[in-house]
């Protein structure tokens, strides 16, 4: 992979230590920052713009068909610089899920029916309907993973979220330890540890496969706890690995203590000091400021999903690191 600024390492980078990313080949340097797009098509900026890293959430998802092809080369088309005239992606975030037959579709959703033309969730159907599938009548069908990173440039990096592959864990969300998660309660109590899930999670060893047939910068990122144990005890892969959080700031300090995690991926309503910020949420942890915490870790704080210019303005001020946005040209007002 080539030398460019990273959304894992840019706050090392922007404080001048140049440091890698543990797992990652990547080292930063102020020229990289400048061209780590050159020959991408991409309109480069004049300088480094200290703000966040631009993740465009499926390709923009409410610019574009989420999760399709052409998706991802329009979210790429534009500037590196949050001034320019049409603001490019700097990261591709895209879901993964397996077919029956074992394949890697890029969708979000379990099951397909409600954007698609076709109904079933996408590990029990067969690849040839999945693939077949037309995304919400825009011409674009369901991608596989293959072909969803051969239309993404080696200088824009991809997050791959990975979600569940199995109805043995339909029910799941967020970490299955149960200090975190009341299982009992959910009705679910085949597994008591995220390491007898591993059965659940073989699917992404052809993923990770796929994945390092390609020159991009990959984060894999992921809700489930069973997941990160995979990654880290069974799948051999060498990509850094983020925790997405959704209804406990401490929950995610607790996998980044236990797990070897480079980042830390929130919705905007973890983020303190916003007027997004979710009190109701986040009761009895309101003291628990996710971006203090992890930036003393070492760790970036990258966003999910925002919309509007205030929402990106107020992160951006709150210090975080990466905003996944559906829309890129939110990120201009504050730069102008």
């Amino acid at each position: 992979m080539g030398d460019k600024a990273s959304m894992l390492n840019r706050r090392r980078f922007i404080a001048g230590t140049g440091a890698a990313v543990a797992g990652s080949t990547i080292a930063s340097s102020a020229s990289a920052a400048v061209d780590r797009n050159q020959g991408q098509g991409r309109e480069n900026a004049s300088q480094f713009d200290d703000r966040a890293t631009v993740i465009a959430h499926r390709g923009f998802a409410k610019t574009y068909p989420e999760n399709t092809l052409g998706a991802f080369e329009q979210a790429v088309k534009g500037g590196s610089n949050d001034r320019a005239a049409r603001r490019g992606a700097d990261w591709i975030e895209l879901d993964v899920h397996p077919t029956a037959d074992g394949d890697i579709a890029v969708f979000h959703d379990r099951n397909i029916g409600g954007q698609t033309d076709t109904d079933g969730k996408v590990y029990d159907l067969p690849s040839d309907e999945v693939f077949s599938a037309e995304v919400l009548d825009s011409g674009e069908t369901i991608a596989s993973l293959e072909e969803a990173m051969e239309v993404i440039p080696d200088g824009v990096g991809v997050n791959i979220d990975i979600k569940v592959g199995s109805e043995e864990l339909d029910w799941a969300w967020g970490a299955t330890d149960p200090v975190h998660y009341d299982r009992p309660e959910s009705g679910q109590t085949d597994f008591e540890r995220p390491e007898e899930e591993l059965e659940q999670w073989k699917w992404l060893q052809p993923m990770c496969d796929i994945a390092a047939q390609y020159d991009n910068e990959i984060l894999l990122s992921t809700f489930w706890e069973g997941a990160l144990w995979a990654l880290e005890n069974e799948i051999d892969h060498d990509f850094p690995v983020a925790f997405l959080s959704w209804y406990s700031n401490e929950e995610a300090l607790d996998m980044a203590d236990e797990y070897d995690i480079v980042a830390i991926n929130p919705p905007m309503a973890a983020i303190k000091g916003t007027t997004m910020f979710d009190e109701d949420l986040y009761a009895g942890e309101t003291d628990v400021d996710i971006v203090e915490e992890a930036h003393a870790r070492d760790l970036p704080v990258n966003v999910y999903t925002v919309d509007t210019w205030h929402e990106t303005e107020q992160l951006i001020d709150a210090g975080v690191d990466g905003l996944f946005l559906d829309y890129s040209e939110i990120v201009r007002w504050g730069a102008l």
